[in-house]
């Protein structure tokens, strides 16, 4: 039986249904995967209970995957899968001055994954193994609506001027905000801050974005604050009510999302409960801009 996706909010979020991830399926069951993953930005499959080898598998049908950041690389799980836990390498529940407890709380902002990479991703995809009773949902807005809706002007800038402007992003940047200075000169030497298009284009459906969120730092040739406030607005105008969908998470969950289409941030939730989840990243094709 071919996978059955209903969809959630109208072209946005849907749930994919009739589709074991653990077990090997058809080329054509993959197809009809991607498509509508492509189609609405957000793809939710209940109740899969996703071993690590099988979401590197999945994971690596959509291409090559990513490799997490060393801070994300702890567990004792496989290497190329980012553990997003509040539970340490002894199976503790992390405590909430806990530095890399600290370093998480940048996931509270509205981001698109990696885009402070010279390479951004494409998809995210994320397994649930243990999640709190309430709260911890994950949250994704349609960033596409934002490009459709959004008539400008900013200030005196016309919406077409922005079609060829260039920002900066940086996860330094992005974590002072809620994190403050946490990162050692040599992780500081070690990011770049690539430039990247603040329109992006989505290569398989055609369909625009403003690249924006929580990395995406300032605007190239504008002044500082101006710049910074063209993102405000612009993700600001990406996160309406009406352009949201929130993920309540359940042991079993799947849900692989387009960081080419969607912002998305998570949710706080009890500290002293434990949440457990494997994420796996697909790689870019090459940057953006040219060099």
């Amino acid at each position: 039986m071919a996978p059955n996706v209903n969809s959630l909010m109208g072209d946005f979020a849907a749930v994919i249904s009739n589709v074991d991830l653990n077990a090997t399926f058809s080329n054509h069951e993959f197809e009809v995967i991607h498509n509508a993953v492509d189609a609405h930005g957000v793809a939710v499959f209940r109740d899969q209970f996703l071993e690590d080898d099988a979401l590197v598998a999945f994971a690596e049908r959509f291409g090559p995957m990513e490799t997490p950041l060393a801070r994300d690389q702890y567990g004792g799980i496989d290497k190329r899968i980012t553990m997003l836990a509040n539970v340490s390498d002894n199976g503790q529940v992390m405590a909430v001055d806990d530095e890399h407890a600290i370093f998480m709380k940048g996931n509270l902002l509205w981001h698109s994954d990696s885009s402070y990479k010279p390479v951004p991703c494409t998809y995210s995809i994320l397994a649930a193994h243990e999640v709190p009773a309430s709260g911890g949902e994950t949250e994704f807005a349609d960033a596409r609506a934002c490009y459709d809706d959004w008539q400008g002007p900013f200030g005196e800038t016309e919406k077409d001027e922005l079609e060829d402007l260039v920002c900066e992003h940086s996860i330094i940047y992005s974590r002072s905000l809620i994190s403050g200075d946490i990162f050692s000169d040599e992780e500081k030497a070690a990011f770049s801050t690539p430039r990247q298009p603040l329109v992006r284009v989505h290569p398989r459906t055609g369909r625009k974005v403003y690249y924006v969120g929580s990395h995406c730092s300032h605007v190239i040739g504008w002044p500082l604050e101006k710049g910074r406030a063209l993102v405000r607005e612009l993700t600001g105008f990406c996160i309406r009510p009406e352009c949201v969908y929130s993920h309540k998470w359940h042991p079993g969950d799947v849900v692989i999302w387009d960081n080419r289409s969607v912002l998305h941030r998570g949710r706080t939730y009890d500290p002293t409960a434990r949440r457990i989840m494997h994420r796996a990243t697909v790689a870019g094709d090459g940057p953006l801009l040219p060099a």
